[in-house]
């Protein structure tokens, strides 16, 4: 005789096969939605979606907005995108949602868009802080609608090459967020003078990342296909001109061929 063991489905074991890690301590005892922020803090996890909280409180999907509404008041708990739902750190309560950098992952992921930070929130992040930017930028892979969440203004910008320009890594609490790259970041924004705040602006920041650190002249000759020849001929006047960044006769013989065949 063959004897089978059957084992209950518990609301812990839903929640962990959704990805959310749950450790053994919390597998007895309900989760209330007025601690569920801290809850969900004490356990890192930096967002949640609204089937996973119903899952947790164990209540219908249709009942999950109501019953966060005492935690939005108290700046405990904020969402960024319908369905989708971040716990606030007690330090940004006051801001009512954590800073841009530690929710774009999370809203990214949740609108299923890829993207990088870009423009003048990229070179913030690589040196070129002078100027405070107002908003954050970003490259997203597809339209995505502009939005304030907390203190933050989301600025999103459709980018259809996005897979193909370089960036580099920087984390926070959600998870690892792509920034462009500074040879990037130099052609964004000689690409996009009014994004960056205006010529004046832009040779302030192209001057500002050369001398956090010299760009290489060869990873921006991989870009360059992926710009307009406005953009190369702006960026290698600056370069030669405000820094000492060396051998740029590679970007001006680009633009220039790319002038020509446009006449042909």
């Amino acid at each position: 005789m063959v004897c089978y063991i059957l084992r209950k489905l518990t609301k812990i074991d839903i929640i962990c096969n959704m990805g959310i890690k749950i450790t053994n301590a919390n597998k007895t005892g309900k989760v209330k939605a007025s601690d569920l922020a801290n809850y969900l803090l004490s356990h890192g996890i930096a967002s949640i979606k609204t089937s996973e909280i119903a899952n947790l409180l164990e209540i219908p999907v249709n009942q999950v907005p109501q019953r966060m509404q005492a935690l939005k008041k108290k700046g405990m708990i904020v969402s960024p995108a319908k369905g989708l739902w971040m716990p606030v750190p007690p330090e940004y309560m006051a801001w009512g949602a954590p800073p841009a950098i530690e929710v774009i992952d999370s809203l990214m992921k949740h609108l299923g868009a890829g993207y990088y930070v870009g423009w003048l929130s990229a070179a913030a992040y690589l040196g070129a802080s002078h100027h405070a930017p107002q908003v954050f930028q970003v490259a997203a892979s597809r339209a995505i609608r502009d939005r304030v969440i907390g203190r933050s203004d989301f600025r999103f910008f459709h980018r259809s090459n996005i897979a193909y320009i370089n960036t580099v890594l920087v984390e926070s609490r959600s998870g690892s967020i792509p920034i462009s790259s500074r040879e990037a970041t130099l052609l964004d924004i000689a690409d996009d003078v009014s994004i960056a705040g205006g010529l004046d602006n832009v040779a302030n920041l192209v001057i500002e990342l050369c001398e956090a650190k010299l760009p290489s002249i060869l990873l921006i000759t991989d870009l360059i296909q992926y710009y307009p020849a406005s953009a190369l001929r702006r960026l290698g006047w600056l370069l030669e001109n405000f820094t000492d960044t060396k051998s740029v006769d590679l970007l001006k013989k680009e633009a220039s061929n790319r002038e020509s065949k446009s006449f042909c």
